[in-house]
């Protein structure tokens, strides 16, 4: 009897156990224990798996492929071709799993954007030299490991010409100014992506000037200019194959036309006496007589500040000029060899001083600036400069820059020796009409000085 009544309890014990466990069995709910996974980095043309989630029983699982949450029709495996089309969209997955009961339930997979690189942080950008003149960037990594960088220097907003490599020397312009760079990943199948550096600020150097050469026109009045110095280029171009000077002036050029005043300045005169004794390219005795005059041949110079004090002419039509060419004009004519008008003063703007280059690219139409002087140019002297450094060109007048053009392309072909020019035209393409009142009209060159900037400046004597 003591027997049976344990064996009862043992059975009754297990059967209770069994329960239990079934009922156990038939609530417990299907559930992923982790997500599906997809790639981080995805780009169009690749074929990409999903990693299945891992479920807390026994199931049976299909894949939904979804494009900015839009199930892509027949997209059901796991694994998907990334088409072209799909670029910049966001790609996802959805694992459905049917558990022992017959429930179903869904797991969804992370988001990824198609297209999108992974880069790791900012470039940074630093001096490679003691002397501060090179930057380097150092970029960050990308994924996908195929993404190639591309450089964008800026300085300010603006992007500068032609710096797209990693490293950047700096030039004239970066004075006082801030830099910095962007990098652009590309890589096939992905869109690009855009990373900046943070701004290095550039100090601008002070400028120290040293005189390197003058001409003060000292000698006693009536005396011609220096001819060690100052050749005359005259008649009316024609010999030159310019006729007109090639912008239709009216005038012959006579290097009698130029003494100096005893003063100190010599004083190029335009007059309508005696000019009928030359005959002018338009078929007929000339109007005018004037002077010009160049170093060419006998001094040159490259690079460094070039100025002169002046006093401009009076009267509609006139136009007196302080300017360079290109010394390898002969083998490489206008503007190939390059143009720089320091100064030109037009009687018909009599308030208004010109600064241009000329090169390949600019042309007639040129590069430049203009500034207006309060009383005009005409009132007194001033002093025109340019500082010609290897990468810049900036204007002056009586000490104030007004314009400054920067070497960016191939225009740029001042980087070579150039002689000067001192003349008065009448009318012309520039010049305009010529008052018929006009009769006779002077300007003055009180000196010309050329000066080195920070030790950079070159004269040439020939």
């Amino acid at each position: 009897m003591h027997r049976r009544k344990i064996l009862s309890i043992v059975l009754l014990s297990l059967l209770a156990s069994s329960l239990t466990l079934s009922g156990a069995q038939g609530v417990l709910a299907l559930k992923a224990t982790s997500a599906p996974a997809i790639p981080l980095i995805i780009g169009t043309g690749s074929q990409i798996s999903v990693t299945p989630a891992k479920w807390n029983m026994a199931e049976k699982s299909h894949f939904q492929w979804l494009l900015s949450g839009k199930a892509i029709p027949g997209a059901n495996k796991n694994s998907l071709k990334v088409l072209a089309k799909y670029l910049g969209s966001v790609i996802q997955v959805q694992e459905i799993a049917v558990g022992t009961s017959g429930k179903s339930q869904i797991a969804v997979s992370n988001k990824v954007t198609v297209g999108r690189m992974a880069i790791s942080a900012n470039p940074t950008i630093a001096f490679t030299d003691d002397k501060k003149v090179a930057l380097a960037v150092t970029i960050p990594s990308a994924q996908p490991a195929s993404a190639v960088p591309h450089y964008v220097w800026q300085r300010g907003p603006f992007e500068i010409p032609g710096a797209t490599e990693s490293i950047y020397t700096l030039t004239s312009a970066d004075e006082g100014a801030d830099l910095n760079v962007q990098v652009v990943f590309t890589a096939k199948g992905f869109g690009s992506s855009r990373v900046e550096s943070a701004v290095i600020s550039i100090p601008a150097k002070p400028r120290t000037y040293s005189l390197l050469w003058a001409d003060e026109f000292s000698s006693a009045i009536g005396s011609p200019v220096d001819s060690k110095i100052w050749t005359p280029e005259n008649g009316d171009g024609t010999a030159q194959r310019l006729k007109g000077w090639g912008n239709q002036e009216r005038q012959w050029y006579a290097d009698t036309q130029t003494t100096t005043d005893g003063s100190g300045n010599a004083v190029i005169s335009a007059t309508r006496t005696g000019a009928s004794a030359f005959n002018c390219y338009y078929k007929a005795p000339c109007e005018w007589q004037s002077s010009r005059f160049i170093t060419k041949g006998k001094v040159g110079f490259k690079y460094g500040r070039i100025e002169a004090r002046i006093k401009g002419p009076v009267g509609t039509g006139t136009w007196a000029a302080f300017w360079m060419l290109g010394a390898n004009i002969d083998d490489l004519p206008w503007p190939v060899c390059g143009e720089i008008d320091i100064a030109e003063l037009l009687g018909r703007t009599p308030s208004t001083v010109y600064g241009t280059l000329h090169g390949p690219l600019s042309g007639g139409a040129g590069r430049g600036g203009t500034t207006d002087l309060t009383n005009g140019f005409a009132d007194g002297f001033h002093t025109y400069a340019v500082d010609w450094l290897p990468d810049q060109i900036t204007w002056y007048v009586d000490g104030q820059a007004y314009t400054t053009v920067n070497k960016t392309d191939k225009d740029w072909v001042f980087n070579q020796e150039f002689y000067l020019l001192i003349n008065l035209a009448m009318g012309g393409i520039f010049g305009g009409p010529i008052d018929p009142s006009v009769t006779d009209a002077t300007t003055s060159i009180d000196y010309i000085k050329v000066f080195s900037i920070n030790g950079i400046g070159e004269v040439i004597q020939h």
